[in-house]
């Protein structure tokens, strides 16, 4: 069973996602005005990037940092089967949102960091990088963001299910998107919905 720790919250989500655009929008900017191209400016918008479209997508991380652009199309996400934990090929499917993030991200990287990325969205000097260091990456924005240190990359996966399904989304479809083995999976989201929250409350 997921606990309650493991998932953020609406406002906790908002407030690591907000100040991870603010950021990225002031390192854009102090790369357009540089000649010299900082690493760490290109790594916080790589990081602002990956982490909202997992928090949009309920990606694994290895899925999101092994995606490649042949993978994108305009309102779904395919997760090949040498990518995802079981093996078989799935189907994400994302919003308008998201939609414009992808196509930022495109942009950016063609015409700001100015780096080829070849086939993967996320790779930087022809590799992408490792899952321990984008965890590091993670702790440091909640850090950062003075949100709980127990919560992880994973955690934004949980917080989508979460949020899919309060906000009325069928369970067999976040099942589909999360690529769940079964319903039974994905109703562990059920007791961390906000609804269930109110109801115990007004019960009890």
């Amino acid at each position: 069973m997921i606990s309650a720790d493991k998932v953020l919250s609406e406002p906790q989500l908002n407030k690591l996602l907000r100040r991870l655009k603010s950021e990225k929008d002031k390192s854009i900017l102090a790369i357009c005005n540089s000649s010299k191209r900082n690493p760490k400016e290109v790594r916080i918008v790589i990081d602002f990037f990956l982490f909202t479209l997992i928090a949009n997508t309920g990606l694994r991380i290895s899925e999101a940092l092994n995606l490649k652009w042949s993978d994108v199309h305009e309102d779904f996400l395919m997760v090949r089967p040498e990518i995802s934990k079981n093996k078989r090929r799935g189907t994400v499917y994302f919003g308008l949102k998201t939609q414009a993030i992808i196509q930022e991200l495109k942009d950016v990287r063609t015409n700001v960091i100015n780096r080829k990325s070849g086939d993967f969205l996320f790779s930087l000097n022809g590799s992408v990088p490792s899952r321990s260091f984008m965890h590091l990456r993670f702790k440091y924005w909640l850090e950062q963001n003075e949100l709980p240190s127990q919560f992880s990359i994973h955690s934004l996966r949980h917080t989508y299910g979460t949020m899919c399904l309060d906000k009325g989304l069928p369970l067999t479809f976040v099942r589909d998107n999360l690529r769940h083995s079964s319903v039974a999976v994905t109703s562990q989201y059920l007791h961390l919905t906000k609804e269930s929250r109110e109801k115990v409350r007004d019960l009890f």
